[in-house]
């Protein structure tokens, strides 16, 4: 026989079952639309864009006589200008110097100027080898016009290398300061067989062909 009790207790556990899964339903309710507003989250992208280009700087060289003009890049061994000596360093003999001209500037193909100045070292001839390349010395003047590189005008220039100095020495660092307008420095170089060497420890020797570089760097 069933009691008031017994159908009371019943009833109170159903009740009590139907709140869990009410509950349990309610939670995945809210689970739910959680994870639809997670997947449902927008998306954008700015991107930003640019291109750069290098200054185009460059330092070119004069070995012409006469302040002619014929620049040219030089920018090679292979490709390295050739000094214009006045006559007679073909067949040099004690106490003989010989004059060539060379003018520096900052500029492009046949356009002077740039965006800098340049700093210029000038690093001794090379290759030095056999007894000619080693009794010649040699001066280098700046502020002497390629028509005034000669003896009667070299001392109205400023020292770059002094005279005496074997080929193999070079200027100080940077002792050329050329201008970003593209106006030339001119510079004579002054090359000296000295009186005291023998003559029949050089006569007939050559140096074969040496070779100086000027190197320039842009001051920014």
């Amino acid at each position: 026989m069933t009691t008031d009790l017994t159908v009371e207790t019943e009833r109170d556990q159903r009740d009590v079952r139907r709140r869990k899964v009410r509950a349990l339903l309610a939670g995945g309710l809210v689970l739910g639309v959680g994870a639809a507003v997670t997947l449902a989250v927008w998306t954008d992208n700015v991107f930003g864009q640019a291109q750069f280009s290098a200054e185009n700087w460059n330092v070119q060289g004069d070995f012409s006589t006469g302040g002619t003009g014929v620049w040219n890049e030089y920018d090679t061994v292979g490709t390295a200008g050739t000094f214009a000596y006045t006559t007679g360093f073909a067949a040099m003999s004690p106490g003989l110097t010989v004059y060539a001209p060379v003018a520096l500037r900052v500029g492009t193909g046949t356009t002077p100027g740039g965006a800098y100045p340049a700093d210029v070292t000038l690093n001794g001839a090379t290759p030095i080898t056999g007894p000619l390349a080693t009794a010649l010395t040699y001066q280098v003047v700046s502020g002497v016009s390629a028509d005034n590189c000669n003896a009667a005008i070299l001392g109205g220039g400023t020292d770059v290398v002094a005279a005496g100095s074997a080929l193999g020495d070079g200027s100080a660092v940077d002792a050329i300061s050329v201008p970003a307008d593209g106006s030339p420095v001119s510079l004579c170089f002054a090359v000296t067989l000295p009186q005291a060497v023998a003559p029949n420890v050089v006569a007939g020797q050559t140096t074969g062909v040496v070779t100086w570089q000027f190197a320039a760097e842009a001051v920014v």
